[in-house]
């Protein structure tokens, strides 16, 4: 059986555990990988030392004055797969992705969409997201959907922070053909409207995207789907028990 190699894009001074030491988002994040992916994993973390038993390739946080500093970081970080022992084939993750169910490879290499996009500046409107990534996801939408159009194919909402199935060597060819390391856009967006073939609608008990908690909340029906994402107002006692039982 074929290793599985995932990785984790970590800045932990963004985390919700450097904030307040509840809930290490990363370290359950890996352990859901562990108890779920249906075959051999190798987890590497790239950027900050998380402390944990995994495969850790250094990163330092990107420094530099820009207006898109997330996305230079992340350029950074990508910089270090290339020449990594990281596979071909991989799995894109962050801190506040979980599996929630035994998941195959098969499953990973399914493309997503939240949703069809007939009009870029009509859909941003619904988008949820600081003003600064809505301008970013709107000037890469407008390329993919002008590049989509003119191949006669559909564009979809591909943000839909799942785990990712990527090859190294496209997403290299990707960044260097299109210049991402100097004009910021959205690289997982591009690559899904490039590489991914069919693209499959969401439904609705695929994942439990957790924004915040609200009173009443029926976790265990969260729970039951195939994927959770989380922000870090939903990081309460009640959700840290409910991960706890799940993955200890």
């Amino acid at each position: 059986m074929v290793t599985m190699d995932f990785v984790w894009i970590y800045v932990v001074g963004e985390s919700s555990f450097h904030k307040c030491g509840i809930f290490n988002e990363l370290e359950y994040s890996i352990k859901s990988v562990r108890k779920f992916y249906q075959g051999e994993a190798r987890c590497f973390v790239i950027g900050d030392d998380p402390k944990l038993d995994v495969n850790y390739i250094p990163s330092p946080k990107y420094s530099g004055g820009n207006t898109q500093p997330r996305h230079q970081d992340q350029m950074l970080k990508f910089d270090k797969l290339w020449d990594s022992d990281i596979n071909e084939e991989f799995v894109l993750m962050y801190d506040d992705i979980y599996l929630l169910q035994p998941t195959t490879k098969e499953e990973l290499q399914i493309t997503y969409g939240r949703s069809e996009v007939d009009d870029v500046y009509e859909y941003i409107k619904t988008r949820k997201g600081t003003g600064g990534y809505k301008r970013l996801w709107t000037s890469t939408y407008d390329y993919i959907k002008t590049y989509r159009d003119s191949n006669g194919l559909k564009t979809y909402d591909w943000e839909t922070h799942l785990p990712r199935f990527m090859l190294k060597s496209k997403l290299k060819h990707l960044i260097d053909t299109l210049k991402l390391r100097n004009v910021p856009k959205i690289s997982t967006s591009l690559y899904s409207a490039y590489y991914s073939g069919e693209t499959v609608i969401m439904p609705d008990d695929l994942q439990s995207d957790l924004w915040t908690h609200k009173p009443g909340m029926d976790f265990e029906a969260e729970f039951d789907k195939k994927f959770m994402n989380i922000y870090d107002n939903v990081i309460i006692p009640e959700f840290v028990d409910k991960m706890k039982a799940k993955y200890d």
